[in-house]
Order: structure tokens, then C-alpha cells, then sequence
């Protein structure tokens, strides 16, 4: 008689294996503060030398009889913020104390924004966009340290079979004692 023979067992948790990081919070965090070097620094020269062009930087809706002044002035702030945030991106250990800086300008940025808006001294079409990128990096920086900080798994947990494998077998390993 065929008798049916059972079916193995769903595997088991130990032996699913964990996905690999494709990103550190670490790298994350510079990629975003580079984006932002970049940005800071093309709003920067466009506030600082065209004016004209420059309703889409976070001088839009900046208007008067001092608006260009204005302009220029908030531009060579960028341009001096830019750098900063460069240095973070490229070596933000040996920079971390000034790891604040980013995170509190564009809070600032938000803040003061939305602060125009309510008051109407600031239309929607001149806020949106500085509102827009200044919040997006916002998030991004915040959300990127908050994942920075939180435990992942254990190295041991991530190595794969024959990572585990080659450990054993390399001189000085487990098996050579």
C-alpha cells in the first residue's frame, strides 16, 4: 500500500536568513547632508548674484524696496552654510559637533515659513517650495538619526553560511585549535 509520506516542516526561524543592510545609517546621513550642501549652495549663488531668478530658493516672496539687499544677505548665509554641511557629509565624526547646525537651520527654515504663511506676509506660491525641500531634508535628517540610533541585528545574525564557513576554516580559526 502507498502510504502518503508527510510533508517536511516549514523551516524553521533559525534557519531564515536576514537580509543584508544595502545602507548604514551612516551613509544615509552623509548622502543627505550632501544633497543639502548642494542645494544650500545653488540657492546660495542664485540669492547672491540673480535675484531675478531667485523665487524658487527660500528668498521667494521677498519683495520691496530692500529686496535684492535682503536677497544678497540671506545668500551669503547659504553660501557660508554650504560648507559646513560638505564637512559633515565628508567626515561627519570628526565634525559631529556641529551635527546640530543642519537640523536646526531647516527646522528654522520650516518654521519661519509656516509662521509667514499664517501671518499672511507670505503667499502659498513663494512658501511652497523652500517649505517643501526644507521640510523633506527635515524628515530625511531626522528620520535617518533616529534609524541611526536604533540597535540592528547582531553581525553574527547577518553573516551568511559560507562567511560562517571560511571563519572556521582560516588559520587561528575554531577548527585549527
Amino acid at each position: 500500500m502507498d502510504e502518503e509520506q508527510p510533508a517536511p516542516p516549514p523551516a524553521a526561524e533559525e534557519e531564515r536568513e536576514h537580509p543584508v543592510a544595502v545602507i548604514s545609517a551612516q551613509s544615509a546621513l552623509r548622502l543627505v547632508l550632501a544633497l543639502l550642501a548642494a542645494w544650500t549652495l545653488v540657492s546660495g549663488l542664485a540669492l547672491t548674484f540673480f535675484q531675478d531668478a531667485s523665487a524658487a530658493t527660500i528668498g521667494g516672496g521677498l519683495e520691496g524696496d530692500e529686496s535684492e539687499a535682503a536677497k544678497r544677505l540671506l545668500g551669503v548665509h547659504l553660501l557660508v552654510l554650504a560648507p559646513i554641511y560638505g564637512l559633515l557629509a565628508w567626515e561627519p565624526q570628526r565634525f559631529r559637533l556641529l551635527l546640530w547646525v543642519p537640523f536646526v537651520a531647516q527646522g528654522g527654515v520650516v518654521l519661519a515659513t509656516i509662521f509667514d504663511m499664517v501671518r499672511f506676509d507670505r503667499d502659498f506660491a513663494d512658501a511652497a517650495l523652500p517649505l517643501i525641500v526644507a521640510a523633506t531634508f527635515f524628515a530625511l535628517l531626522v528620520y535617518v538619526w533616529l534609524m541611526g540610533r536604533r540597535p540592528g541585528p547582531a553581525k553574527e545574525e547577518l553573516a551568511t553560511a559560507e562567511e560562517l564557513e571560511a571563519r572556521s576554516t582560516e588559520p587561528g580559526g575554531p577548527e585549527s585549535t
